[in-house]
């Protein structure tokens, strides 16, 4: 395997991505990502700027929304309720792994 650091990001919420940056991660086309934004499931970090930068936290959700919709040809009217549903996924797996090193203690 062969892995070139400069490539690496920190997937956190102190690291941002700008759109051109999620549009290569994802795989998913400029006119999709603007139609997430429009519908509020995914938020840029300044909105009313025209170059948008995102947490870098929602790349993991987006390509697998991108993913999602090569396997199974997803409609771009389900974009918005199956990434809905990812943030939610990955925000109580994180509420469930703070529980579970919790109760570890």
């Amino acid at each position: 395997m062969n892995i070139d650091f400069s490539e690496l990001i920190w997937l956190d919420e102190q690291h941002d991505v700008s759109l051109d940056e999620l549009i290569e991660l994802s795989g998913l086309t400029q006119q999709e990502l603007r139609h997430l934004v429009e519908s509020g499931v995914l938020i840029p970090n300044n909105p009313a700027d025209d170059d948008w930068h995102f947490n870098s936290h929602c790349v993991v959700s987006v390509r697998t929304l991108s993913r999602l919709k090569q396997d199974f040809e997803l409609e771009p009217n389900a974009f918005a309720l199956t990434l809905v549903f990812l943030e939610r996924i990955r925000i109580l797996e994180l509420q469930l792994r703070d529980l579970d090193q919790t109760q570890k203690t």
